[in-house]
């Protein structure tokens, strides 16, 4: 597309002193920005002109950390978000079975048992009672557990004498030792993982292009993905038959890391629309599970968590990967697992290569300092510190002051990118900058969480953008507004940056516009594009 979208402001990531109000694109580049409305129309005579009427400009927003194969396939699931009992729970997903064959899996997600009235792990055999002959599979909201009945453990082989694996648990029977139907940590649950990936297949295939609908509406033009071999061959697939249409950063589980190498892949093999990240490897769990790793328990016991990988174990896969040219993605959520991962980067990191923290959480004053040293990158979902108070509260206390630290990080020039970690969070760019920014979520009142860590609009949104792209070596041609860069743009119904801060999540995309096109409009909003 030639284009000249004028009279409205023009939010470049780079610092600049004169404001822009028109951007001019030819195809799929940015061609000429100008502070004039009116210098570029009358210079592009030819091109399409889109009046803007005041609304704002910015560069299309990519989220740093996504699990989005699953994402997609979670749009055909059964939802148990809202649920506030497993009796409410199990009613959903018995609605939920009518209509499927008796052979399909009936698969979910989004439960916590900490929602529940009950305050307890659910059963398999609740969960048999309205699942009849069919296998199922609950992920928990934040997917470090898995609920599922009595024939999805038979047909993973999953019984009383099945030991269970390093880095992760199988719930038991404190009585008989049986499996009482909850699978904790990638490790544990991976055997029934393997079984429903048909289903997931078929899933992700129904559902692509509503969700490609989604993430345009919410002005997102491209993700950072953590999925499983799976969601490579998937992407893989739809970039072969130009039907991806984002940009695609994929990082590939520890389990494959032999696989990858003796293939010859490396980070940044690709083009501009799918590439390589690098390698994903879980230091820890989640807070919700209680497996975030942390240095001391957490209360009422010896409780520290879980370490899904050892330190020794960490350095090792560091090492080769790095050795390879593949960066690393380190999940790592505690203050011990994020304590370990720096530890590990300090003896065996790369520092040529974007190597990464995703999520954290909790990191100690003494860690940041050095952190700080290292050219790690902290990808981070500030959409998760107002879901996470109430837990953080609870479980962390006082040690609540070192969670989602962005201000501090920033102060200290450790880089950050954000995302969303979708599907546990909404897919919502707009979302995360006014967590990042007001630290609560839309529509509250006060309640702000340590509020010194706030950070500015623009440090927000440049972790959706430039952050994004400096954290998978793109930040020299996209994520930002300037000549020769890629056109990828959001236009926002209002002014972000001028508006009052409590009111951004209420903002709405107008448009969005991918490699030049556009992909989106805005059907409610008076914007002609």
């Amino acid at each position: 597309m030639n284009a000249v979208l004028y009279n409205g402001p023009i939010y470049p990531q780079t610092p600049i002193r004169i404001r822009s109000r028109s951007v001019a694109l030819s195809g799929a580049r940015i061609l000429e920005l100008s502070p004039d409305k009116n210098a570029l129309l009358n210079k592009y005579p030819r091109y399409r002109h889109i009046d803007l009427k005041g609304r704002a400009v910015l560069p299309g927003f990519t989220d740093s950390h996504a699990h989005f194969y699953f994402w997609v396939i979670s749009l055909g699931l059964v939802h148990l978000e809202e649920t506030t009992s497993i009796a409410e729970a199990l009613e959903k997903i018995r609605k939920y079975r009518k209509g499927l064959a008796e052979s399909d899996w009936i698969i979910g997600d989004g439960w916590s048992f900490l929602n529940w009235r009950e305050k307890r792990r659910p059963t398999a055999e609740e969960l048999d009672r309205v699942t009849g002959p069919h296998p199922a599979a609950m992920f928990s909201k934040d997917q470090h557990m898995l609920w599922v009945n009595s024939r999805a453990l038979e047909m993973a082989g999953i019984d009383k004498n099945t030991p269970d694996p390093v880095g992760g648990a199988i719930e038991r029977d404190p009585h008989t030792r049986k499996p009482s139907g909850v699978l904790c940590e990638v490790p544990g649950y991976f055997p029934v993982i393997k079984l429903i990936s048909g289903s997931e297949k078929k899933q992700f295939t129904t559902a692509w292009k509503k969700a490609s609908r989604i993430a345009y509406s919410r002005g997102v033009i491209g993700f950072h993905s953590f999925d499983g071999t799976d969601g490579w061959k998937a992407f893989e697939g739809l970039h072969k038959d130009n039907r991806l249409g984002f940009r695609v950063t994929y990082y590939f589980p520890a389990s494959m890391l032999n696989e990858v190498i003796s293939q010859g892949i490396y980070t940044g093999q690709g083009d501009e629309t799918l590439r390589v990240g690098g390698i994903k490897i879980f230091a820890d769990g989640s807070l919700g599970a209680q497996t975030a790793l942390m240095k001391k328990p957490y209360p009422g016991g010896k409780n520290c968590g879980v370490r899904v990988t050892k330190l020794s174990e960490m350095c090792r896969v560091i090492n080769r990967a790095n050795k390879n040219n593949l960066a690393c993605a380190v999940h790592a959520i505690g203050d011990r697992a994020v304590a370990d991962i720096i530890t590990a980067y300090e003896k065996t990191g790369n520092k040529q290569l974007r190597n990464r923290i995703e999520h954290l959480q909790n990191i100690e004053p003494k860690d940041i300092k050095r952190l700080k040293n290292l050219n790690v990158i902290a990808s981070m979902q500030p959409s998760h510190c107002p879901a996470d108070r109430a837990l953080i509260a609870r479980f962390w206390g006082s040690r609540g002051r070192n969670a989602y630290v962005f201000r501090t990080l920033l102060k200290n020039n450790i880089p950050l990118a954000f995302g969303s970690d979708c599907p546990i969070e909404p897919l919502d760019p707009l979302a995360g900058i006014h967590a990042a920014v007001n630290r609560n979520a839309g529509g509250d009142r006060g309640h702000k969480f340590y509020p010194q860590e706030a950070i500015s609009v623009r440090q927000a949104v440049y972790g959706f953008t430039v952050g994004a792209a400096y954290s998978c070596g793109r930040e020299d041609f996209a994520s930002d507004i300037k000549p020769g860069y890629q056109a990828d743009l959001v236009v926002l119904e209002d002014d972000i940056h001028a508006g009052p801060p409590s009111q951004i999540y209420r903002t709405e995309v107008a448009a969005t516009i991918f490699n030049g096109r556009i992909v989106y409009r805005n059907h409610s909003s008076r914007l002609k594009i």
